[in-house]
């Protein structure tokens, strides 16, 4: 079981550590300002882009009703119009991120989450060479979250990990009971790569919006930031712990609900 201390001064005034959690809130404060600019652009193309999507939907649907089940073609296409999909709800999800509280939270059993994507990713990750190991301890919670969000969050991180090892790797994911400052139970989920990691310096400003250190490309910016206000949105937290050389860990505590917990 993982216990994660708070960082909340203990006695009342002003502790040392608070000039710190006030420029930490200021961060958040400009964090959401510049998530709010995203969202404006985002409702600004997502008309365009559910429209290009809606045809290709469209037209792959009569592909697939014309080609039998048993041709070698048909997994291809089952593929495309699961990608299809996904990319549909990521343009929903976008708009629901720029818009806090509109959430729609369900019991979630995040053991199957992960294995869900990581069999979503199987293909990107085998071809990239990353070896992926997934542990899940006995008797973890569910949780009262957002689906479609945990899951966006998910594909983030593992997508990010296999971004970090482009000559292969080893990617470990484990899901475990934890316990958040004040003893309220929580499910964590690690997810750890032996990629090329970050430094120091740019640590704290991963989660920023617009900052990546890809290439233009191959970056937005706007991944880890989504991350870390969807888990924020979740009451949860999210802590990036990484040696450069030696690999990157992500840490994502979420809270379970009294009522779910008693399940």
């Amino acid at each position: 079981m993982i216990v994660l201390m708070s960082n909340e001064p203990t006695a009342v005034g002003r502790s040392p550590q608070s000039g710190t959690e006030e420029a930490r809130a200021g961060a958040r404060v400009a964090q959401a300002a510049r998530l709010a600019a995203v969202g404006e652009l985002a409702a600004s193309v997502a008309h365009e882009l559910n429209n290009t999507l809606g045809t290709v939907s469209l037209r792959l649907e009569t592909v697939i009703d014309r080609t039998p089940g048993g041709d070698a073609r048909r997994a291809a296409l089952d593929v495309i119009a699961g990608e299809v999909e996904r990319m549909t709800d990521l343009v929903a999800n976008l708009l629901d991120h720029s818009r806090p509280g509109r959430g729609r939270p369900s019991t979630v059993d995040v053991c199957d989450e992960v294995t869900k994507v990581v069999e979503l990713t199987d293909h990107h990750l085998t071809r990239s060479g990353v070896v992926v190991t997934a542990t899940f301890a006995d008797g973890v919670p569910l949780i009262q979250a957002d689906r479609q969000q945990l899951r966006q969050v998910l594909l983030n991180l593992i997508t990010n990990a296999a971004d970090a090892m482009p000559a292969g790797g080893r990617l470990d994911l484990r899901v475990l009971s934890a316990v958040l400052a004040g003893g309220r139970p929580a499910v964590a989920i690690e997810v750890a790569d032996t990629g090329a990691g970050i430094p120091e310096d740019v640590l704290p400003r991963v989660t920023e919006a617009f900052f990546t250190t890809k290439d233009e490309d191959k970056g937005t910016g706007l991944g880890l930031a989504v991350c870390q206000q969807i888990v924020d949105q979740h009451g949860g937290q999210l802590k990036i712990m990484s040696l450069l050389g030696k690999g990157t860990a992500v840490l994502i505590t979420l809270p379970v609900s009294p009522s779910t917990f008693a399940d």
